[in-house]
Parts: structure tokens; C-alpha cells; sequence
């Protein structure tokens, strides 16, 4: 064997080394600090969504404006995902995301959300539970996720599916109520007299 090929044999058997090295320390987990949904228990979910919900308002607020504006706007779901993690010091930390799909509102303010842009939009909120309270850790920021003009076309059927759904719903509650209204009640049973 030549130096030249002992060199890159030499070569080859560090570099495979370092390779096999290399995933182990890539895929290493933090284990007394792991990922897990259950470190965020009822009450502190539930406290954790009223101090966002006073902030989370302001955005629903603007979203319902560009609505009205004739703006794309997002059409947020009414609930919170959270991600709750282990920050600096050991602190639970809770990214909570708020998201929806984004719409072009009906030409003419017509009624229903309009035509889908394909695109997700989140508002994520990350705070840190300090001593038993919620501290904001950074401003809410936006992400967004483009699904496409397909995606676009099935969101925008699929929304036109749900505002039928809903208007027969409450056309049915209607006649229901209705129907209630005209029928008489029955007449209270009478009681034969007493003789005595």
C-alpha cells in the first residue's frame, strides 16, 4: 500500500468515525427537562388563557375591522394550542398559539368569510410561569403557512359547506320555536268534585 492510500484510508476511517459520532450527539435529549403536555395542568392552562385572552382580544378586534374594511383578514379559531417547554432557570415555558385560516371578505360585504387565500396564520404568545404567575416573555408574533391555491379552493368550499350548515341549523331552531308558539297547551286535567 502506497503513503497516498494509507493516508486516504487513513481519512476515510476518521471521517466514518466522526459520522457515526455525529447523530448521537445531533439527537442527544435534555431528559430532566423534556417536552411534555401534562406539565401544564388545568388550573394553569386555564389561568394562562385569561391573561392572553385580554391581549388576544386586541388582534380579534383588528382582524374584525379588515373584515369590515374589505381587507384579507384572519379568520381565528376560538381556541388556544399550547406548547409548553422548559425555559432559562428551569421555568415552564408556554408558546400559545392562536390561528385561523386568511380570507378576502366577500365582494359587497355579502354575507359568510368569503374566499380562502390558502394561507395559515398564527399569533403565538410565549410566556413563562414566574413564582406562580404568567409573565409575557416577548411580544406576539406572527407565522404563517401557505398551502396553496388547491388548499385554497377546498378551504373556500369547505367554509360555504359550514355557513349553509349553519343557516339551515337555525332555519330549523326557527320553525321549531315557531311550532311551539301555535301549539296550545294542554288543558289542566280536571279533578271530579268530592261527594259527601
Amino acid at each position: 500500500m502506497t503513503a497516498r492510500m494509507r493516508s486516504v484510508t487513513l481519512f476515510a476511517a476518521v471521517a466514518i468515525a466522526l459520522a457515526l459520532s455525529w447523530p448521537r450527539a445531533a439527537l442527544a435529549v435534555d431528559l430532566s427537562h423534556p417536552r411534555q403536555q401534562r406539565d401544564l395542568t388545568p388550573a394553569l392552562r386555564d389561568q394562562l388563557t385569561e391573561t392572553i385572552s385580554d391581549e388576544a382580544s386586541n388582534y380579534l378586534n383588528a382582524e374584525d375591522e379588515k373584515k369590515s374594511s374589505n381587507k384579507p383578514y384572519v379568520d381565528f379559531q376560538p381556541q388556544f394550542q399550547y406548547l409548553p417547554n422548559y425555559g432559562p432557570g428551569g421555568h415552564l415555558v408556554v408558546s400559545a398559539k392562536l390561528g385561523g385560516a386568511e380570507y378576502v371578505p366577500p365582494k359587497g360585504g355579502g354575507v359568510g368569510k368569503g374566499t380562502a387565500t390558502g394561507k395559515l396564520k398564527y399569533l403565538v404568545f410565549t410566556y413563562s410561569l414566574v413564582k406562580g404567575k404568567w409573565v409575557e416573555l416577548n411580544k406576539p408574533r406572527w407565522e404563517t403557512q401557505d398551502l396553496g391555491a388547491k388548499a385554497a379552493k377546498k378551504m373556500t368550499a369547505a367554509a360555504e359547506r359550514a355557513e349553509k350548515y349553519k343557516a339551515a341549523q337555525a332555519q330549523a331552531e326557527e320553525r321549531k320555536r315557531q311550532k311551539a308558539q301555535k301549539t296550545p297547551a294542554p288543558a289542566p286535567a280536571k279533578t271530579p268534585a268530592k261527594t259527601q
